[in-house]
């Protein structure tokens, strides 16, 4: 026997090694793992692989996000992918029943959305429906969740109008203004019951998807509330598994963005003096008080007086968890914003409880509760007159109290900062809950029944109280002004659907019968004459003066609704919807109108003959066709209605009335007509993915006021009889750009662009102009005389248009040459519409480090800045203004005129407009998600640390408070800057 050669001898020394180590492995323990994998919003993620690291050993998750394992050992490590969710690798650490939670990176077109009264995946979807990412809610300072929205989807305007701490003057609209006096916000449902208060009142924490129906086949099932588009909020399920304790908190500032240059004292000074004297002997146009600060060097910023540093908190607090019968969510959330403005704050404080219990295979019950408490409490300054204000006036007495009368020579003003000692008190307390039964009929598979129940809840009660410490309660000698409102709405709907497959076919079929009811009750109280101030508004009962107000409107609304969706081999899409509503707010003649809609998908990737199936993953053309309605018609708008008139007959008030309102048995629903063709299109594997959408859209029934003659006491009627239209384009895109190693690159773009114009009013071809409504042009429009220089010296004045005008005076465009100015030279001015609007996300990921900033632009509008205005100080300058360059002879400057009353060198009081487009970077926020062997030292599942900033920068040609606000004398807009931990258990 030969010796073995080495070659032989270290192949017996590797097999046998081999066999050790397969002995080994034999005599080790094989675990089962039960596991679920959900989203960060608890939703059950379904299809993800969960493999074993280093292995081949893999299985997918069921519908619930369920899986079993058997894995080598209970230190072996899990690696969870699924495609529209970032990839994560999760030890086990002995642990064999787990709950895994998934970070969506993208929309995945295979996802699960909720399209109303059901759920589709993405690819089954015909109509427009944008989802939000909700990573867009995470880690940011918004105070109110629709800010999250902004500039994030397509078609969706989102403006803040008005800032403030609770950030709820936000103005959305979806593709357009359908209507012209009524509203056009769109109908927000939450957990499938239709929520009518604040936004602000629900903590966007416990958020767990947001779906946008743009389009009428989307939005056809909400009928006549739906033509304005529908938000759909679905808030987070508690999955499987073991409890998973989660707290989140963060703590920050708010500083101003931008002010104008308002006048110093010595600014004003020598303004007053030039207007007033010429320049000279500026002493005999100051009053005692204006010289005495002016020599003193006493000088108000009376803006500054009335802003601070902001400080925001918010700390939420949930446990979720399961077993194979009952899922729940619980949480907590407290909400404190001190806004930028002296005694603007906003204290919120949720609790949630969201319970689904499978009480047999085929019956479920469940609750989606939130209980808050809001406190808006506390009058900041009049900030209209805070900027107007003098500054060489006094805002404190010796004592260091407010003066009630900071101008003793012009008594007309009260102090701006009168609010901050005024007492006022404003708590709303809110139950929105939603509560469902279903039935999963056993003796056929797909048929169910669903009761939805749905109560909304809410009182607000405001206090307020003038003391004698102010110019309004020193007046009247006190004034307590009370208001104390409920809100009471409740949602019935019984839901019948069968889905099935057979075969390559699928049909999903929805029948809904459902009825609602809206009650508001409003009492509203005015006293004035106290003898003292100690009981504040507690005292009405002797007062000297009372003027008592109440408001009651109690709504129905009953409906029904059929819906069939039908497939075909996952590449050929149906769907049809007719919704039927009565609502008692319509006409005698016009109780029920009924909203149809057809729309059709083709998924062209899914076809045999598609030749591009590695490069272009998903292709699919959508089209809809369908009518919504508007609500827009106030309970007992269509009655004929009295005004109180009473009088004085001797030592008695007589009772009597004169008509308000005529009747009109006719009026309904405006409706909305609209057409959409859209392409979705998936390239790499998705890897870049996005949507294309056209879309026009026709209202008609618009309702407005017709003019008639006075005989009957009134000069108008309400009816409906206006036309207008709306058309766009709308693109989206996300990219994937690059993924080395631990290096990802992320990209959201979208941009959209929408034309709005009314196309007819009163069914006679003519304009509005009185209210500046105008056919073929927008709803909304700059129509004016139109700035066009200044006069200078030299210029042949008296030949011109305006023949009085004098060198340094406005000169106004002479818009149809015929050497004088009329009401016919007035103009269209830039466009109030913009020319587009677009949203920017970058998002860069390296370890656990992520930066992701967002730019938001608004192109193309054109407004008029009202700081600009030549009148606004009124006669003997008694109001302060920005700092303006004025034309002189020395100075013939072309923008502005000459420094002397604007009755006379701006007698028509033409109007500047300004281009108020912008690029402002909305949010950066950098993360740190710390590695999982330091948080297991922690028992905790994931940490992430985390830094945001909100409008950090904006670049405008725009010179007022900020382009986006409607009034430019009011709060400014803040900057926002927070910091924050994410920890799960």
């Amino acid at each position: 026997m030969s010796r073995p050669t080495s070659k032989r001898l270290c192949l017996l020394v590797v097999c046998f090694l081999a066999l050790l180590g397969f002995g080994k492995e034999l005599h080790a323990q094989q675990v089962t793992v039960h596991g679920t994998v959900v989203s960060d919003g608890g939703v059950p993620v379904k299809n993800a692989i969960v493999a074993v690291k280093g292995t081949n050993t893999a299985t997918r998750t069921g519908d619930s996000g369920e899986f079993t394992l058997a894995v080598p050992g209970a230190n072996a490590t899990l690696v969870v992918s699924r495609l529209g969710f970032a990839r994560r690798e999760f030890p086990l650490d002995g642990r064999t029943d787990v709950t895994i939670s998934l970070t969506a990176n993208a929309v995945s077109l295979d996802s699960i959305v909720v399209v109303g009264y059901g759920t589709q995946k993405r690819s089954d979807v015909t109509g427009s429906v944008a989802s939000v990412d909700t990573t867009r809610l995470q880690n940011t300072s918004g105070t109110n969740l629709v800010q999250a929205l902004q500039g994030a989807v397509p078609g969706v305007s989102i403006t803040t109008t008005a800032t403030g701490a609770e950030q709820d003057n936000l103005s959305i609209i979806i593709r357009g203004r359908n209507s012209i006096k009524a509203s056009n916000t769109p109908l927000v449902v939450v957990d499938g019951i239709p929520y009518g208060g604040s936004l602000s009142e629900i903590n966007q924490s416990d958020i767990a998807s947001i779906q946008i129906l743009k389009d009428a086949s989307a939005a056809a099932i909400y009928g006549s509330r739906g033509s304005n588009g529908v938000i759909l909020i679905t808030t987070k399920k508690g999955g499987g598994g073991k409890a998973r304790l989660s707290y989140s908190g963060n703590a920050g500032v708010q500083q101003i963005t931008n002010m104008p240059h308002i006048m110093t004292g010595p600014e004003f000074a020598a303004y007053k003096c030039q207007r007033l004297n010429g320049g000279t002997d500026c002493e005999s146009s100051l009053t005692a008080t204006e010289l005495a600060n002016l020599q003193a060097g006493n000088f108000t910023d009376w803006v500054d007086l009335a802003t601070r540093t902001g400080f925001q908190q918010e700390h939420n607090l949930s446990v979720a968890g399961g077993d194979s019968g009952t899922s729940y969510y619980v949480a907590g959330s407290v909400l404190d914003v001190q806004g930028v403005a002296k005694n603007d704050d906003f204290e919120r404080y949720t609790g949630r409880v969201n319970l689904d219990q499978k009480i047999k295979s085929w019956l479920s019950i469940g609750t989606n509760t939130q209980l808050s408490l809001t406190d808006r409490g506390g009058m900041p300054a009049s900030f209209t007159d805070a900027f107007f204000m003098n500054p060489l006036t006094d805002p404190y007495n010796a004592d260091g109290t407010l003066t009630t009368t900071p101008w003793p020579e012009d008594v007309f003003w009260g102090n701006p900062l009168e609010g901050l000692v005024t007492k006022n008190d404003d708590k709303s307390r809110r139950v929105f809950t939603s509560n469902y039964l279903q039935v999963d009929f056993p003796f056929l598979e797909g048929l169910s029944y669903r009761f939805n129940g749905g109560i909304d809840f809410a009182s607000r009660d405001q206090g307020t109280y003038y003391g004698r410490n102010t110019r309004t309660g020193e007046t009247t000698q006190g004034r307590a002004i009370t208001d104390h409102t409920t809100r009471y709405d409740w949602t019935a709907e019984n839901i019948l659907r069968y889905t099935r497959e057979f075969g390559k076919h699928s049909v999903d079929v929805t029948a809904l019968y459902s009825a609602a009811g809206e009650n508001l009750d409003r009492d509203h109280l005015r006293a004035e004459g106290f003898p003292n101030d100690v009981l504040t508004y507690y005292q009405a009962n002797v007062a000297a003066l009372l003027v008592p107000s109440n408001t009651v409107t109690h709504s129905r609304l009953v409906s029904q609704m059929g819906r069939f969706n039908y497939g075909y081999d996952d590449r050929y899409l149906l769907t049809l919807t007719a919704r039927r509503d009565g609502a008692s707010v319509f006409g005698a003649n016009h109780k029920y109108g009924v909203f149809p809609s057809v729309a059709v998908g083709w998924n062209i990737a899914n076809e045999s003959f598609w030749p591009f199936q590695k490069s272009v993953s998903t292709l699919k053309l959508r089209a809809s066709y369908g009518k919504n309605g508007n609500q827009a018609i106030n309970p007992y708008q269509t009655l004929a209605r009295l005004d109180d008139d009473s009088y004085v007959d001797g030592p008695q008030t007589a009772p009597g009335y004169i008509p308000a309102t005529l009747g009109n048995p006719n009026l309904k629903w405006e409706t909305t007509t609209s057409l959409n063709v859209g392409l979705d299109f998936g390239l790499w594997q998705n890897r870049l993915h996005g949507s294309i959408d056209v879309y026009k859209a026709r209202t008609s029934d618009l309702l407005l006021d017709r003019l008639i003659s006075p005989v009957h006491g009134v000069t108008h009627i309400a009816e409906n009889i206006g036309k207008t239209q709306n058309r766009g384009i709308e693109f989206a895109l996300s990219s994937l750009n690059l993924q080395r190693g631990d290096f990802t690159w992320t990209t959201d773009f979208n941009i959209a662009a929408n034309r709005n114009k009314i196309v007819d009013l009163y069914g006679n071809g003519e304009d509005d102009v009185l209210n500046g409504w105008f056919i073929g042009k927008p709803i909304d429009v700059n129509y004016a005389y139109k700035f066009d220089g200044i006069w200078q010296e030299g210029d042949d004045i008296a030949n011109s248009a305006q023949p009085d005008a004098k060198p340094g005076y406005v000169r106004i465009l002479d818009a149809n040459g015929d050497h004088q100015i009329t009401p016919d030279d007035r103009v269209f001015i830039g466009s109030l519409q913009p020319s587009y609007t677009a949203g920017l996300t970058n998002t860069l990921s390296y370890k656990g480090f992520t930066l992701s900033g967002f730019l938001r632009t608004v192109q193309g509008v054109t407004r008029a800045n009202g700081l600009m205005s030549t009148n606004l100080t009124q006669a003997g300058v008694r109001r302060n203004i920005i700092y303006h360059q004025y034309w002189t002879p020395d100075n013939p400057i072309n923008t502005y005129p000459s420094n002397i009353d604007g009755d006379e060198s701006n007698a028509l009081s033409v109007q500047f407009y300004q281009d108020a487009s912008y690029i402002r970077l909305q949010d950066l926020t950098l993360s740190y998600d710390l590695p999982e062997s330091f948080t297991r030292r922690l028992s905790a599942a994931s940490l992430r640390l985390y830094v945001n900033g909100r409008n950090l920068w904006t670049h405008t040609n725009w010179t007022g408070l900020d382009p986006e606000l409607d009034a430019q004398r009011a709060i400014p807009l803040e900057r926002v800057i927070i910091g924050g931990i994410d920890v799960r258990f």
